[in-house]
């Protein structure tokens, strides 16, 4: 029996049992009996409100002179844990099902229930997949009936069961918060039929499985998990017979809603094709008959109003239109609801992520208006449904979605009050704050937290520069929650928990970090100056709902927008991290492939490689295999290269991976060539084929040649897997068969004619600029038929040369400033990444080789100056030091020239061999050049710091340093007439 406080206190004290807390919208006192429907108000009103009110104790009467009806029996494993029979669930005690209490369990129980899991996480190794897994299947012995509605692959429902455990643990001590995650829960249960018997079944079975796996428990184990896994149950069941038609309405209307949406915007699809296709056709047609023409629109009416239905429009242009028809404007923030309208009747069934979304949903709203009446959407939203729904739509569905926006104006009420009332505070916490007060906060933050979670140190190894970044990115996500957009700060996080998820970070340390970094934070706050001394009570702004002294109250929204602030922080990180926490991320964190194969066991054949290849949550993704390359976890990552390389079919067809793996990871080969180079055979040896028969001694060989050819973005020209092998410079590695049959067949096919050409223009360039520069060249005056041939071959090396090279280079420059294809040469200086191939800088080189001898060219500075000839070759401008810098110019080119001529051997292997030999042996002989100048100007010197003996010598040949140092080159190179000497 329940009872209210009054009556409980009439009982005599002995015959109470401990308290249970719980709402006093739940209590129906005996000595008030109401009617059915004010109870199911006051049920409707619990469903509404989320805070919890005064709390009164209930207790559960059992007259000493009535026995129970029915004795339960005792099991082996109760014995061994000396339950007393007496103890029954709390389902069996409180109504199984019958409404939803706040529990509160002692601090005995409290410890008992943590201890006993962590013995039983000790005692499988602090495995927590295996802790998992064993769950899982003591579940699945233990509801039979049920196990094909686990349609979920094992190894993930392991990895939720173990979160749940946990997190269970961790709000035990926390009423309220208990009551809110198992309400969570439950709401993910209502697919399922939840029984007081079946419930009683898995509380047998985990109490057998922690007496079989943990040699000594706790006194009282099983009651304490008795208690909480029954009120699990009877909250479960609860939520189920009060939510789940509503839900079920919700859902199904919503899909309707979804289907015409998406019909709405093929129809907007098809309907800017016919325009476009209208504009491209010929116009005309208006001065036709007028009758026709009248006609012809009644139909075209006719026909646009049975397509335009309000069953084909999406919801937001149906509340638009709604808007419209009752006289009112669409608000700015309407705008705003309506594009996450969506996540937000997907969310209805949780009520912490739709909490969380309705936090993140308020830093919008209060940008885009100042002030907000959701009650105006309830009607715009309840019209568009019922034109969208007109024949599904009744009574039940109108309660439903009225339920669904008054749980969703309830929750944005509050966000927005709280957002707009932390706001100013917050900017003016993080203006306040000084350089002194954030390197405390740098220091002390860590260790607070370490003091409150020991075992986070081994996760804190880094450098105090690296914490310290980690403390001020903290404190700038406290900052930019308020200050950015909801959808970039979204983004942010997602991508930071992501990464979290790689890191394999507990979650159960989110919460420590975060009241280390508010207790902190206060202590900061508190040492700021306070000039207000005023002890008037004000209304608190976050809520309205308690007063506070007028001096106190920046510091007290000060860090209650901190919390806050830093409290969703870290509820997105760890809805992320669960989210992402797939059993191949658990195994590229351990870097185990026997625990990667066996988390793909479940994994549907068409999406295994996904699961490898990418996690999704919200608008962000991780890629497990880039993380095992960048991790460092290479055994996993070679195996999941192998395994997605791996053709594997069923009766309808085949299942290769590599269009999924370079979809995802269209840089896999630069990654792996970075964090993996030994991995590097691994990826091509997957991209080919091979027959196990053979065949007159030959065996069948496919190539997958797709990727090594075309990229999948359009605007690359080759493939980036293939330019990051040639990049590589491996020998070993670019003779793979693969490689070379891609290589040869692009040589064939596509570059070797254009190569050829481009290099016989080069050649005919060459002997233009040779026959002008240096055939025709004569000492003297050049006779007049020569002029004209030497004028028309040296314009021919300026305009075909030179042009052609101008054109070229600007080309290339423009092409790499514009896709950003440059590389960095100093601090400073950026160039296109062009240019540090070899031919590409001899051509630049020689096209600033052309415009230098154009400066000195005799043919432009002489031109017109003589009244005999126009073309002239010497005239008083031409200077001596001009004819020397032409002449320099002039043989610089031909040796660039001939140096882009000899890129004209990659046409033949022998010759390109030959080429790099040479290459090799010039490097050589240049060094061997060095050391012997080297030497010579050193005898040199000594040789000339001898006076008295170079006074000596009566040869000219000893006389200076100059003298010397000729003299000496001459003895290295053998070119001294020793005879005379």
């Amino acid at each position: 029996k329940i009872c209210c406080a009054p009556c409980a206190e009439k009982l005599a004290p002995d015959t109470m049992m401990s308290p249970v807390v719980m709402s006093p919208s739940l209590i129906r006192s005996p000595c008030t009996v109401g009617s059915a429907a004010e109870e199911t108000e006051q049920m409707q009103q619990l469903d509404m409100e989320s805070d919890v009110g005064e709390v009164v104790n209930v207790v559960n009467v059992i007259p000493e002179d009535q026995e129970p009806t029915e004795e339960q029996p005792e099991d082996d494993f109760e014995k061994a844990l000396g339950l007393d029979s007496e103890v029954k669930s709390v389902a069996a005690s409180s109504n199984f099902g019958e409404s939803m209490v706040v529990l509160t369990l002692s601090p005995t129980e409290v410890h008992v229930l943590r201890q006993s899991f962590d013995f039983l996480l000790a005692s499988m190794g602090h495995d927590r997949e295996a802790v998992g897994d064993a769950i899982y299947g003591l579940k699945i012995t233990a509801l039979v009936a049920l196990k094909d509605n686990f349609t979920t692959p094992r190894a993930v429902v392991s990895l939720r069961f173990f979160n749940c455990f946990r997190l269970l643990l961790e709000k035990v001590e926390h009423p309220d918060e208990l009551k809110i995650y198992v309400e969570t829960l439950a709401f993910k249960h209502m697919g399922n039929e939840v029984t007081e018997l079946r419930v009683d079944k898995v509380i047998d079975a985990f109490n057998e499985l922690l007496v079989n796996n943990v040699p000594t428990l706790p006194p009282g184990t099983a009651a304490a998990w008795r208690q909480i896994l029954s009120y699990c149950g009877s909250c479960y069941k609860f939520v189920g017979d009060t939510y789940g038609e509503r839900l079920r309405v919700i859902k199904e209307d919503w899909t309707a809603v979804q289907a015409s949406g998406s019909r709405d915007e093929k129809k907007e699809g098809d309907e800017t094709a016919k325009e476009e296709e209208a504009k491209e056709g010929k116009e005309g047609h208006e001065g036709k008959e007028g009758k026709e023409g009248e006609e012809g629109g009644e139909a075209e009416g006719e026909e646009l109003t049975n397509e335009d239905s309000a069953e084909s429009f999406s919801f937001a242009r149906m509340c638009a239109f709604s808007c419209e028809v009752m006289g009112q404007k669409t608000e700015a923030w309407m705008d705003e609801l309506l594009k996450v309208f969506h996540i937000l009747v997907e969310m209805i069934s949780s009520p912490v992520h739709l909490q969380e979304e309705c936090d993140l949903l308020a830093i919008n709203l209060i940008v885009r208006s100042q002030s907000i009446e959701f009650e105006k959407f309830k009607p715009v939203m309840l019209a568009a449904l019922r034109s969208l729904l007109p024949k599904q739509w009744s009574t039940a569905h109108e309660n439903a979605w009225e339920w669904l926006w008054s749980t969703v104006a309830r929750n944005l009420r509050e966000s927005t009050m709280k957002v707009r009332a932390f706001k100013p505070y917050n900017v003016k916490l993080f203006s306040t704050l000084e350089e002194e007060q954030l390197d405390r906060f740098r220091k002390d933050v860590y260790t607070d937290f370490f003091n409150r979670a020991p075992a986070s140190q081994d996760l804190f190894k880094q450098s105090q520069t690296r914490l310290r970044y980690i403390a001020d990115r903290v404190l700038q996500s406290s900052s930019d929650l308020f200050q950015k957009n909801k959808d970039e700060t979204l983004d942010d996080l997602s991508a930071l928990g992501l990464r979290h998820v790689g890191y394999g970070i507990p979650i159960e340390l989110f919460g420590p970090f975060v009241e280390s970094c508010v207790t902190i934070m206060g202590q900061l706050i508190s040492d700021f100056p306070n000039d207000n001394v005023s002890t008037k009570l004000v209304w608190c702004p976050k809520d309205n709902a308690h007063q506070i002294a007028e001096k106190d109250l920046r510091e007290h929204m000060m860090i209650e927008g901190f919390r806050w602030s830093i409290g969703l922080t870290a509820r997105v990180l760890v809805r992320t991290i669960m989210d992402g926490s797939t059993a191949v991320m658990q195994a590229i964190h351990l870097d185990n492939p026997t625990r990667l194969r066996r988390a793909l066991l479940d994994a549907p054949r068409s999406e295994r490689c996904v699961w490898q290849l990418a996690v999704m949550v919200g608008s962000q993704s991780i890629s497990p295999l880039f993380w095992s390359l960048r991790s460092g976890a290479h055994a996993t990552a070679k195996t999941m290269i192998e395994d997605i390389l791996t053709i594997r079919a069923d009766r309808d067809n085949y299942y290769y991976g590599v269009d999924e793996l370079f979809q995802f990871q269209p840089n896999i080969a630069d990654n792996v060539l970075r964090e993996a180079p030994f991995l590097a055979e691994t990826l091509l040896d997957g991209l080919i084929w091979r027959s196990h028969k053979s065949q007159d001694n030959l065996r069948p060989v496919i190539y997958y040649l797709k990727h090594l050819l075309q990229d999948m973005d359009e605007t690359q020209m080759l493939s980036r897997g293939l330019i990051s092998y040639i990049r590589f410079n491996h020998p070993q590695t670019i003779m793979h068969p693969i490689l070379t049959f891609s290589l040869d067949l692009l040589w064939d096919r596509l570059a070797k004619r254009f190569f050829i050409m481009d290099r016989i223009l080069t050649v005919v360039n060459c002997l233009i600029f040779i026959l002008a520069e240096c055939w025709l060249v004569q000492a003297g005056e050049i006779p007049e038929p020569n002029k004209t041939i030497l004028a028309v071959g040296r314009v021919l090396v300026y305009t075909w040369g030179f042009c052609r090279l101008l054109y070229w280079h600007i080309n290339q420059t423009f092409l790499a400033y514009r896709h950003k294809n440059l590389t960095k040469i100093n601090k400073h200086i950026w160039i296109p990444y062009y240019l540090t191939r070899g031919s590409s800088l001899i051509s630049f080189m020689l096209m600033l080789n052309l415009l230098a001898m154009m400066m000195v060219e005799p043919l432009f500075i002489c031109l017109a100056k003589s009244e005999e000839s126009l073309v002239q070759f010497e005239c008083q401008n031409y200077t001596d030091i001009m004819s020397l810098l032409y002449e320099i110019f002039v043989i610089i080119g031909v040796f660039l020239y001939v140096a882009l001529i000899m890129e004209l051997g990659s046409i033949s292997i022998k010759l390109s061999e030959f080429r790099v030999l040479c290459l090799r042996a010039i490097e050589q002989i240049v060094l061997c050049f060095g050391v012997v100048f080297l030497v010579i100007f050193s005898f040199a010197f000594a040789i000339n710091g001898m006076t008295r003996e170079v006074e000596a010598v009566t040869s000219e040949e000893w006389s200076d340093i100059g003298a010397t140092s000729s003299t000496l080159i001459r003895l290295a190179f053998g070119a001294m007439d020793m005879v005379a000497v």
